[in-house]
């Protein structure tokens, strides 16, 4: 791949100064996990070394993202964003389609210029940005993606609000590689792993920073699971596709049913 040099920085809305524990303590777990990666490493993800630890958890990934590149491929154009992005392999992958543009968003430093280093697509930008404070584009994007991504955001309903605003009439959510629990009580217990996890990690201070949710809020606020199909939940089941649902959120369906509330509401009243 030809890097272009014009493509190769990272554009900061929000700045880092506000985010450097948060980072600090994020990036020391993922080196103390193994999972800082070496250029060589991260420019041809998601394939990797069958040697490499998590080698079964990429191949996963990558099956999530071939199925994610089927359901947008009807399109011929579009707006897609990659919040949580990393270091931007999935992003890169999904602007190898050059009719499509990219923005790939994070709260780490380290890892944008790594992927705007080796990923220099003319269709990808690699931005530094809180979602939550306003500082992208309403109405921007038609797709908005978060892969294994959605566990560091506390309040689901929140970021749903701030989601919705950026997308075009027609857009969507996807939730995809994250975990969602049954009801509260298996959402505290998987809390108290994360805690565990942490602290025999040596950094139990990331707890703060991981946050789960159930799967039933989630539907309320209206998702719809891709993965409820029987021969999905059989792949599930054999460990040949990642063990989540696939959370779709769309911006129609949501104004419409906010409006069969409206109206309900309105009837109700005589």
């Amino acid at each position: 791949m030809v890097i272009n040099m014009e493509h190769t920085q990272v554009n900061f809305l929000s700045s880092p100064a506000l985010f450097q524990e948060k980072e600090g303590l994020y990036l020391e777990v993922r080196r103390r996990e193994g999972r800082v990666l070496s250029d060589a490493v991260v420019k041809n993800l998601p394939e990797i070394s069958a040697s490499n630890p998590y080698a079964w958890e990429w191949k996963l990934r990558a099956r999530s993202l071939n199925r994610l590149k089927r359901k947008l491929s009807k399109n011929a154009e579009l707006r897609l964003l990659d919040l949580g992005c990393g270091n931007g392999w999935m992003a890169n992958r999904l602007a190898e389609n050059p009719h499509w543009k990219v923005w790939a968003v994070d709260l780490n430093q380290e890892e944008l210029e790594q992927g705007a280093r080796l990923f220099g697509r003319q269709n990808l930008k690699f931005v530094y940005a809180d979602v939550l404070q306003g500082v992208l584009s309403e109405k921007h994007f038609d797709v908005i993606v978060l892969a294994a991504a959605t566990q560091y955001f506390p309040d689901l309903e929140a970021l749903l609000v701030t989601l919705r605003k950026l997308l075009t009439t027609r857009g969507e959510i996807h939730f995809i590689d994250a975990p969602f629990y049954k009801n509260n009580a298996e959402k505290v217990a998987a809390g108290q792993r994360s805690l565990a996890y942490y602290s025999k990690l040596g950094m139990p201070e990331m707890a703060q920073y991981y946050h789960h949710h159930c799967l039933g809020d989630a539907e309320k606020l209206g998702a719809k699971n891709l993965n409820s199909a029987l021969k999905i939940k059989l792949l599930q089941k054999l460990k040949w596709l990642a063990p989540f649902p696939w959370l779709r959120f769309q911006i129609a369906c949501h104004a419409e049913r906010s409006e069969a509330s409206e109206a309900e509401a309105f009837s109700s009243k005589f």
